[in-house]
C-alpha cells in the first residue's frame, strides 16, 4: 500500500463506524501557549477532555501533522542519522469523547491491523498498564494473542496523565517485531529498534487529585495514536521510514540536487535529514511560522541551518531547499492543499533564510581560516574560546561546525573557554528572563529546606512541576538573591524517567524555584513526592563562591582606600566575575585601583578563614555587622566573618578560607549615576587569565613600538599626532583627486528631460557633498547621485535635487534610498540632498544602475 492509500484507508475505516473526519489541526498551536509545535494529535481536542470545550460530534477521526524538535525521543541532532528519528510526522488517531470505550478501541485497532491491512498477528505483541484487568481480559478474547504476548507495565509506560491534576488513564500499545535484521530479541519496552510501538490506545477514565488520588471521569474518553510514516514501512516491507514512498521522492530529490547517490547506511545521513527537515520547515511556513531569533522561529533557523550545512557537506554550495519544494508538493500536496497553495512562499523563505546563512557560512569559513593561518604562525593547535564564540555569536556559525572543521583540519577547540564566554551571556540575559515563569503560583508551596551551604548535591522529592519549573522539598541549589546569581546544574529522577537541566535558580518567597529545560520527561506527568537527585554545577558554584567572598573583600578595601562613606549600593555575583556598586562622588583614580588590588591579594595570601554564624539581627549589629543593600533580614540573621577585619550579613555562598580565591584583579571602573561607582572585578583562573593576557599585551607593544614598558604612553600620544597629520593630509589630497562638478556636468546625460549625473569619484562624504551643493543649485532640472568607497568599509553617497524638480515633488530621499539599499545600508534627508552610506563597495556599479533606472522611472522615460 502506498502511503496516501494507507491514510485514506485509516479515515474511511473509522468513518464508517460513525466518526466525523476533521481536518488536521495546524502545526503553530492555535491558543496553547504552552506548546511551540502541534506534537500530538489529542492537542486540538484538549479542551474536550479537560471539560472547557465540546464537539458537535462524539467520534472522531484525522491525520495531524506534527513536529517533535526535541526531547528524549526527538533529539534534532539524531535526525538522520537511523532510520526512524524525525522532526515532522504524521500521526492517525480516532477518539471518542464519552462514547465507545475500551472493548470497540481495541477490536477496531486489531481488525484494522490485521484484516485489512494484513499484518502478520504474529508479530504483534501488547502492553496493559498493571492495573488495566479489562483490557488484559479483553485482548486474548479479541485478538486471540496467547497471554503471554500481552505484557504488563508500570506508570512509566502505560499510564497517561494530562497534568500534574486533571484527567488521565491507563493505555494499551500494539508493538511489532521486524525481525532478526533490526538487531537482537531484546524483548519490548527494552530500547531495541527489533521492537517498535505502532498504536497507542489511551483511556481516559481518571482524574488525578492534587492528593495523587485517582476518582472516575463522569465520562470516560478515548485517544489514540499512530504514526503513519511507521506504518507505512512496516506494510511496505521497507527497513526504514525513509525507505517509504512518502520519503523517496524527497531522499532521491536531494541526490539529484546535489549530484550525489544515496546510500540506506552512514553516508545517507545528510539525505535523510535534508528530506525530513525540508517537511518541517514546509509545513510550518504555509501554517503561518517563519524562522526567527527566538521561540519556534529559531527552532525552525535552527533545522533549516542544519538542513542547508547538510547540502554544503554534499557539494551544494547555493541555496538549494527551494529546489525541493515542487517534489514535497507532488508527494504530500494531495493530502495537504496548503502545500501547493504557498509553494511560492515556502520557497521563497527557504532561499531567502539559506541564501542568508550561506552568506554566513561563506563568512565563517574564511575567518576561520585566517584564524588556522595565524595559529600556524604561532605554532598553537587549539583554537581559542574567544574564537568560537566570536564564529557563534557575531558570524552565526555553529560551535559544533567549528569544532568539526577543526577535527579535519587537525586542531583543537577551546570549548572551555567558549562556554565561559557563553555563560557571561547568560549572566547578563537572565534578568530578561529566558522563560517566562510566574513564581506566584508556588507562594502557597511548603518551605524548600536549603541544604547547599553544606552540599552540591543530594537527593530530595518533588512539590510541583511545569513547562520549565521544578519545585522540591529540599534543594542544594542557591536561589538568586543578595546579589549573587542563582545556581545552575541538573536534577534527575530516581528512576531516570525525568531530566530537567537547571538554567537558574529562583525564589518565590521561602519557596526555591529550578528553572530550565525538561531534557527527558513530560513534567506533567511527574508525581509529587518522586525521589530525585539535585545536583549543583559545582565549578560554576565555587566560582561564585570565589567571587561573592572577593565582594566581601573589595568592600572592606574600599574603606580602607576611598573611605567609610563608601557604602554598597548594590551588586552582582557571578560565575564569571563580580561586580560592585558604591557610593563615591568621582573616579576612583589608576593609584587607588591598584591598591584596592593589593589590598585584597594581601588578604588573600594570608588565608585568613571565613567564618559563618546565625544570631539575632540585634546582636549582629552589635558586632558591626554590614547590611547588604536592599536585602530584607528576619530575626536571625546570617553572618560571615573574616578574621574580624571584614563582618557583613549575607546568606550567599563563600570559600572556607581567602586563599581559596586564589587572585583577584580589577578590570573596569566606571559611573553608574550621579553620586555612584562600580568596579567590575575577577577572581581565581580568571584573573590570572586576564593577568596573563595583560602580560602578554605589553610585551607585544613594546617589541611592536620598540618602546620600554615606562615609555609606551609617550611613544602612543606621538602616533596619535603622527596619524591626525596623516588624516589630514589624506583627506586634502583626496578633495584634491576629486574632479570638479564642472568636469561632472559635461559629462551629464538626459533622462526623460532631466539631467543626471551618476559617479563614483574619489573623496569623503565632505567631498561628495559639496559636489551635491553644486548640483542642486543648477537652475534646471538636475539630479547628481555620487558614490565614493570611504573608510572602515564605507560605502558614503550623496543624492541632490535642483530647485525646480523640488517644485514638482521630487524629494531626494526617495530617490537615494534604493539606491543605498543595493549597497547594504539606507539614508535621508531633506528634499533637494540626502546623503546615507552603505557597506557592499561591489555593488556600487548596481546601484548607479539602480540611480539612472530610479530617476527614469520618476521622470516617466
Amino acid at each position: 500500500m502506498k502511503v496516501h492509500e494507507i491514510r485514506q484507508s485509516f479515515l474511511d475505516y473509522f468513518r464508517a463506524r460513525g466518526h466525523t473526519i476533521v481536518e488536521s489541526a495546524p502545526v503553530v498551536p492555535q491558543g496553547d501557549p504552552t506548546l511551540l509545535f502541534t506534537n500530538s494529535g489529542m492537542n486540538q481536542f484538549k479542551d474536550v477532555f479537560l471539560g472547557t470545550g465540546q464537539r458537535p460530534y462524539r467520534r472522531a477521526a484525522d491525520t495531524q501533522k506534527c513536529i517533535r524538535a526535541g526531547g528524549k525521543h526527538n533529539d534534532l541532532e539524531e535526525v538522520g542519522k537511523d532510520g526512524y528519528h524525525q522532526t515532522f510526522f504524521e500521526m492517525l488517531g480516532n477518539w471518542s469523547f464519552g462514547d465507545y470505550f475500551k472493548a470497540e478501541s481495541i477490536e477496531w485497532a486489531w481488525d484494522l491491523l490485521t484484516r485489512e491491512w494484513g499484518v502478520d498477528r504474529d508479530r504483534l505483541w501488547v502492553t496493559v498498564h498493571t492495573s488495566d484487568d479489562e483490557a488484559r481480559e479483553l485482548w486474548p478474547k479479541i485478538s486471540g494473542l496467547p497471554r503471554a504476548r500481552v505484557l504488563t507495565f508500570g506508570d512509566k509506560d502505560n499510564f497517561w496523565e494530562m497534568g500534574e491534576t486533571g484527567p488521565c488513564g491507563p493505555c494499551t500499545e500494539i508493538h511489532i517485531d521486524r525481525g532478526a535484521g533490526h538487531g537482537p530479541d531484546t524483548g519490548v519496552n527494552s530500547g531495541s529498534e527489533r521492537f517498535i510501538e505502532l498504536w497507542n490506545l489511551v483511556f481516559i477514565q481518571y482524574e488525578r487529585r492534587a492528593d495523587r488520588s485517582l476518582a472516575p471521569l463522569p465520562e470516560r474518553h478515548v485517544d489514540t495514536g499512530m504514526g503513519l510514516e511507521r506504518i507505512a514501512q512496516v506494510l511496505q516491507g521497507v527497513y526504514s521510514n525513509y525507505d517509504t514512498d512518502v520519503f523517496a521522492p524527497l531522499v532521491q530529490a536531494v541526490a539529484a540536487r546535489s549530484g550525489t547517490r544515496y546510500d540506506q547506511g552512514p553516508s545517507g545521513t545528510p539525505h535523510r535529514a535534508i528530506a525530513d527537515h525540508l517537511r518541517a520547515l514546509a509545513f510550518s511556513i504555509a501554517d503561518g511560522a517563519m524562522p526567527g531569533r527566538t521561540g519556534r522561529g529559531y527552532v525552525l533557523r535552527r533545522i533549516l541551518r542544519r538542513a542547508s550545512r547538510f547540502f554544503h557537506k554534499l557539494g551544494t554550495n547555493e541555496p538549494a531547499l527551494k529546489d525541493l519544494v515542487p517534489a514535497l508538493v507532488d508527494t504530500m500536496g494531495g493530502a495537504f492543499p496548503e502545500l501547493g497553495a504557498q509553494r511560492d512562499l515556502i520557497a521563497r523563505v527557504l532561499e531567502d533564510e539559506e541564501a542568508q546563512f550561506l552568506r554566513t557560512l561563506d563568512r565563517g569559513v574564511a575567518y576561520f581560516e585566517k584564524e588556522r593561518a595565524r595559529l600556524a604562525e604561532q605554532g598553537t593547535r587549539t583554537f581559542p574560546g574567544q574564537v568560537v564564540h566570536y564564529l557563534f555569536d557575531t558570524l552565526g556559525f555553529p560551535p559544533d561546525l567549528t569544532a568539526q572543521m577543526a577535527e579535519e583540519a587537525a586542531y583543537k577547540v577551546d570549548l572551555e573557554g567558549f562556554e565561559r564566554l557563553r555563560e557571561e551571556e547568560r549572566e547578563k540575559n537572565r534578568a530578561k528572563g529566558g522563560f517566562k515563569v510566574d513564581l506566584s503560583k508556588y507562594k502557597h508551596a511548603p518551605v524548600t529546606a536549603f541544604t547547599g551551604y553544606e552540599h552540591v548535591a543530594g537527593e530530595g522529592r518533588t512539590v510541583a512541576a511545569d513547562a520549565h519549573e521544578l519545585v522540591l522539598d529540599a534543594t542544594p541549589f542557591y536561589a538568586e538573591s543578595g546579589g549573587q546569581v542563582g545556581d545552575t546544574g541538573r536534577i534527575v529522577t530516581l528512576d531516570g524517567a525525568h531530566e530537567l537541566e537547571v538554567h537558574d535558580t529562583r525564589k518565590s518567597g521561602q519557596v526555591v524555584v529550578h528553572v530550565g529545560e525538561w531534557l527527558l520527561g513530560d513534567p506533567t506527568k511527574l508525581a509529587p513526592g518522586t525521589p530525585v537527585m539535585a545536583a549543583v554545577d559545582k565549578a560554576r558554584r565555587d566560582a561564585l563562591r570565589r567571587n561573592h567572598t572577593g565582594t566581601h573583600l573589595l568592600h572592606w578595601a574600599l574603606h580602607q582606600v576611598v573611605g567609610k562613606g563608601a557604602v554598597q549600593k548594590g551588586s552582582e555575583v557571578g560565575a564569571t566575575r563580580l561586580r560592585f556598586d558604591f557610593a563615591h562622588d568621582k573616579a576612583v583614580g589608576p593609584d587607588e585601583l591598584l591598591e584596592l588590588e593589593r589590598l585584597v591579594n594581601q588578604r588573600i595570601v594570608e588565608n585568613h578563614a571565613v567564618s559563618t554564624a546565625e544570631m539575632p539581627l540585634e546582636e549582629a549589629r552589635e558586632r558591626g555587622a554590614i547590611a547588604m543593600f536592599g536585602e530584607k533580614y528576619g530575626e536571625r540573621v546570617r553572618v560571615i566573618d573574616i578574621a574580624g577585619f571584614s563582618c557583613e550579613l549575607c546568606g550567599g555562598t563563600h570559600v572556607g578560607r581567602t586563599g581559596d580565591i586564589g587572585a583577584f584583579k580589577i578590570v573596569q571602573e566606571a559611573a553608574v549615576q550621579g553620586g555612584v561607582r562600580r568596579i567590575v572585578a575577577l577572581t581565581g583562573g580568571e584573573a590570572v587569565a586576564r593577568s596573563h593576557q595583560d602580560s602578554l599585551l605589553l610585551a607585544r607593544l613594546t617589541q611592536e613600538l620598540k618602546a620600554k614598558p615606562e615609555e609606551l604612553l609617550e611613544r602612543v600620544h606621538k602616533l596619535q599626532e603622527e596619524l591626525k597629520e596623516l588624516a589630514r593630509k589624506h583627506k586634502a589630497a583626496m578633495r584634491q583627486a576629486a574632479p570638479t562638478w564642472e568636469a561632472l556636468a559635461a559629462e551629464a546625460e538626459d533622462v526623460g528631460g532631466v539631467k543626471l549625473v551618476a559617479r563614483e569619484v574619489p573623496g569623503d562624504a565632505d567631498a561628495l557633498r559639496a559636489l551635491g551643493d553644486a548640483c542642486k543649485a543648477r537652475p534646471e532640472p538636475w539630479v547628481g547621485f555620487f558614490v565614493a568607497q570611504g573608510d572602515e568599509g564605507k560605502v558614503p553617497v550623496v543624492c541632490a535635487v535642483s530647485a525646480p524638480l523640488v517644485a514638482r515633488g521630487w524629494h531626494s530621499r526617495d530617490l537615494l534610498k534604493p539606491v543605498a539599499a543595493l549597497l547594504g545600508g539606507g539614508g535621508g534627508g531633506k528634499p533637494e540632498l540626502s546623503s546615507g552610506s552603505g557597506r557592499d563597495a561591489a555593488k556600487i556599479p548596481d546601484a548607479l544602475a539602480e540611480a539612472r533606472r530610479v530617476v527614469a522611472a520618476k521622470a516617466g522615460a
